[in-house]
């Protein structure tokens, strides 16, 4: 049995990277799903697990952890060091930099504009909120010109940021052939990725297809 537990929803984009980063590392785990949508966070026992009620949530033996990119990092930290996040103070923080990048900035901007839509609340996007979006991709974009979003290697911020993209790439509501690297690196990085189709991709094309259920162009 493996001891650690992935308990996670595909439809997630954090739960997605946590997955593609337990494949990139070879590591043995279990996957439980834990379907937001049906109230499966609400539950007393996924309560006890995590008060937030958020996916995904990272168990290993007696430890738990409640942040995607927290237990990310940790998994190559604990399980299998290497230059996906290297020991190296001054490499840390340029990684955790792109990590913070995409939480507070990318990711955020990308879920101002779809996650109204997808709970019901509008059925459009505001173009302040597009206008956004899209500096945040021209940023991306620049990141990616070595290849990867850190330089000439792959690094736990690569995955953290295909989850993302892959999100918008199947919601489809901006052009992104501006965003020539990003797409470039999208495309590298899907092959990549151990078994991508079932740690990401069906998860992101599940996103757009509950995206676009609502959306009106």
């Amino acid at each position: 049995m493996p001891t650690l537990e992935l308990h996670g929803f595909a439809v997630s984009a954090p739960s997605r990277a946590v997955h593609m980063s337990l494949n990139l590392l070879d590591l043995e785990y279990s996957f439980i799903n834990v379907n937001i949508l049906e109230g499966a966070t609400r539950t007393p026992e996924y309560l006890s697990l995590n008060p937030q009620h958020t996916v995904p949530v990272l168990v290993d033996g007696d430890l738990t952890i409640t942040e995607s990119r927290a237990a990310m990092t940790y998994l190559v930290s604990q399980h299998k060091p290497s230059q996906l996040y290297p020991a190296c103070a001054k490499k840390r923080s340029q990684i955790d930099q792109r990590l913070f990048f995409n939480i507070g900035t990318f990711y955020k901007r990308m879920g101002d504009c779809v996650f109204p839509v997808c709970f019901g609340k509008t059925s459009t996007i505001d173009d302040e909120k597009k206008e956004a979006l899209k500096e945040a991709l021209m940023w991306f974009n620049q990141m990616t010109m070595g290849g990867y979003v850190l330089g000439n290697s792959m690094t736990i911020a690569d995955v953290d940021f295909l989850a993302t993209m892959s999100t918008l790439e199947a919601c489809n509501f901006l052009d992104l052939t501006p965003y020539k690297c990003a797409k470039i690196w999208s495309q590298n990085m899907k092959k990549q990725i151990p078994n991508y189709a079932e740690c990401c991709g069906k998860g992101a094309a599940a996103f757009g297809e509950w995206f676009n259920s609502s959306y009106k162009k």
